[in-house]
């Protein structure tokens, strides 16, 4: 007999809810913060360039590390939502940005398929991920010129980012099929004499 658990659609059967949550990609803005404040301070207290400069790699290195846990964090959602589909390994999403060369390939790489994957699911709007990429890129690149603007650039984009996955992941949990039709529906109405 046809009922309505019969038919499902081919993206319901993909997916399932992740069990990792997204991370707190707003704890970021905090190194931008605190490497901001150390400018300032460096600046004001005309403290010795070796310590400002250790000080200032020590902020910046830990809000790359953090960032480098969103991706992963990113990438394992992804992973729990296409059981185990998804092409980019947790891993290898952040050891390829340590690799010379491939680096500047792989930031326009992954926020590729990251886009892809979440276009194609058609749940949430995403912007290419050759763009994402882009600007990846141009937020690595402003550390150089300032620090703070430009840690605050990559957590902007990796906001989005985490914005757009948490969208996709409600979405997922709310996919449930229609109850069963009543039964009593396809009766024959009782004859009346």
């Amino acid at each position: 007999m046809f009922s309505s658990y019969s038919i499902t659609s081919v993206s319901s059967l993909e997916e399932s809810p992740a069990r990792s949550s997204a991370p707190w990609v707003w704890f970021g803005f905090i190194f931008a913060a605190a490497f901001l404040g150390a400018e300032f301070v460096v600046v004001f207290t005309e403290t010795e360039e070796s310590v400002a400069n250790l000080l200032l790699m020590f902020i910046a290195a830990g809000g790359f590390i953090y960032w480098l846990f969103c991706v992963h964090r990113f990438h394992k959602i992804l992973h729990e939502l296409s059981r185990n589909q998804y092409p980019i390994g947790t891993s290898e999403a952040v050891w390829k940005h340590f690799v010379p060369v491939l680096n500047l390939i792989w930031i326009f790489q992954w926020p590729k398929t990251f886009s892809d994957y979440l276009k194609e699911r058609g749940r949430v709007r995403m912007v290419s991920g050759n763009l994402i990429g882009l600007l990846i890129l141009v937020s690595l690149l402003l550390r150089f010129f300032d620090g703070s603007v430009g840690l605050a650039c990559l957590f902007g984009v990796t906001l989005h980012l985490s914005a757009k996955l948490r969208k996709h992941m409600q979405l997922v949990k709310g996919i449930e099929l229609p109850p069963l039709p009543d039964p009593g529906l396809f009766r024959q109405p009782p004859e009346t004499t």
